[in-house]
């Protein structure tokens, strides 16, 4: 009876040990430390997970903005990311243009892409739209709007689709990086994890905190709404408390 109730205490031990060590490794976020938002667009694709090693080594967040057609080719990718804490947004089902749409066709679009993203990873909130080329216009936030979508845009476009070269993809961060910015990068160009592997320690050294597009966003100061974009997060309006 003695060793029973000595196992079930050492078990429950090591139960509260585990607790403590989780809670002791959970993120914190300081909004009054400088932050910005780093984001991904157009996968997954093969890239994708040597992206997600390079965020864990450097204890970064990120959104990832799929295309449901790219979840269909690399689905093992979508919960992958869910899993490693990372976020996933909507980019479209096949990279569309909204504004060449009507609102059925619009929500039809929207719905089927995050139904993708669901059937891979189902406890996944899909709370953000990143337009494909920024495109938006009345019927797209009439859209978002029902289906509960906010839209973010971006701050710095890193190129990384048209130099394709690490050094060039890092220079054009760090010229433009300021407290708020939401960052756009592609996790479908190779170039892409070997310039992250660089641009990471390089932001952080520069006290900033590297976060989704939701973490960043829930710090401002004020209602979001699904009738607008959100390019940033203006300093003035970062709530601290």
């Amino acid at each position: 009876m003695i060793k029973k109730l000595l196992c079930c205490l050492l078990a429950l031990l090591a139960l509260c040990s585990a607790g403590l060590a989780e809670e002791e490794t959970e993120r914190v976020i300081d909004p009054t430390r400088p932050m910005v938002a780093l984001s991904f667009d157009d996968g997954p694709s093969p890239y994708t997970q040597a992206i997600l090693d390079v965020l864990a080594e450097n204890d970064c967040r990120a959104t990832f903005f799929m295309v449901g057609t790219a979840m269909n080719v690399h689905p093992e990718l979508v919960p992958a990311v869910y899993e490693s804490g990372n976020e996933i947004g909507t980019h479209t089902l096949k990279h569309d243009n909204l504004t060449d749409m009507e609102p059925d066709a619009i929500a039809w679009n929207l719905k089927k892409c995050i139904s993708c993203t669901h059937e891979l990873a189902p406890e996944a909130k899909i709370r953000w739209l990143r337009p494909p080329y920024g495109a938006v216009n009345a019927a797209a936030y009439g859209v978002c709007s029902q289906l509960g979508l906010y839209i973010a845009t971006w701050t710095i476009d890193s190129e990384d689709w048209e130099s394709r070269d690490p050094d060039v993809i890092y220079e054009q961060v760090m010229k433009l990086l300021c407290n708020g910015a939401i960052i756009l990068m592609h996790d479908t160009c190779e170039a892409t994890p070997r310039a992250l592997a660089m641009l990471l320690p390089a932001i952080k050294a520069q006290g900033y905190q590297v976060l989704s597009v939701d973490e960043l966003m829930s710090f401002y100061d004020g209602k979001l709404t699904s009738y607008t974009h959100y390019y940033h997060l203006d300093p003035d309006r970062i709530r601290t408390e």
